[in-house]
């Protein structure tokens, strides 16, 4: 699966905040609940987190994973 641009901030962000829902990333993001709750979803669809958009998201272990073979931890 191909990750695009918007979906590694916002994997940053649920890193950073261990775990978030839709509006707390989309108020880091500039981006709308809406838009993020998607960005989510795509990422929940490829295994790089947990979760939902009443409970929050966190990052999974494939998730770390992507992060640090692109350099982009944030920890």
């Amino acid at each position: 699966m191909t990750v695009v641009a918007s979906e590694r901030d916002a994997l940053q962000i649920i890193q950073e905040l261990g775990k978030a829902k839709p509006e707390i990333i989309g108020e880091e993001m500039g981006f709308s609940a809406e838009y993020t709750a998607l960005l989510c979803r795509s990422l929940w669809k490829g295994g790089y987190v947990r979760g939902t958009v009443m409970t929050g998201y966190e990052i999974t272990q494939k998730g770390e994973e992507l992060l640090a073979e692109l350099g982009l931890t944030r920890k």
